[in-house]
């Protein structure tokens, strides 16, 4: 149970991240520069994997996420929904969510509801810049950010 409450204490962390706090708008900054790449875990493309660029120091903005496709495959989106993020420093966070036995969360059931777990170690979800080393820099004209991640 304790588990379970610290892994909602930190996708509420990262989806305030996301979103944006100090009432930041929803607004479409000039440049949004377009970021995608593929996920690859434990060797194979992985699904729905959550990509979250979150700004480094020096950069503002809000950042941007993304969702891996059955291919592996992810396109950032700024929080004001249009493609791309703005150029600058980035940590890189990722999140996998399923049963505590590694299944997926059954179809049109909530994560809460059936128990699941991050199935990610902490140093790919932990947004602190001191335990997580994924870095990202973003610049124009735009870039593809590719990454291998394991269970273990």
């Amino acid at each position: 149970m304790l588990k379970l409450s610290g892994y909602f204490a930190i996708v509420i962390l990262l989806t305030g991240m996301v979103a944006g706090c100090g009432g930041q708008s929803a607004e479409v900054p000039d440049a949004l520069i377009p970021v995608t790449g593929t996920v690859k875990l434990d060797g194979k493309p992985a699904a729905n994997i959550s990509v979250l660029f979150n700004p480094g120091k020096g950069t503002g903005g809000t950042g941007g996420y993304g969702v891996t496709d059955s291919e592996g495959k992810y396109s950032v989106t700024h929080r004001s929904n249009q493609p791309g993020i703005e150029a600058g420093e980035y940590i890189v966070t990722f999140s996998k969510m399923g049963l505590p036995d590694g299944s997926p969360i059954p179809e049109g059931k909530d994560a809460a509801d059936v128990g699941a777990v991050q199935l990610l170690p902490d140093k790919y979800t932990n947004p602190n810049r001191e335990l997580n080393l994924t870095m990202a820099t973003v610049k124009a004209p735009g870039v593809t950010l590719d990454y291998e991640i394991t269970t273990k």
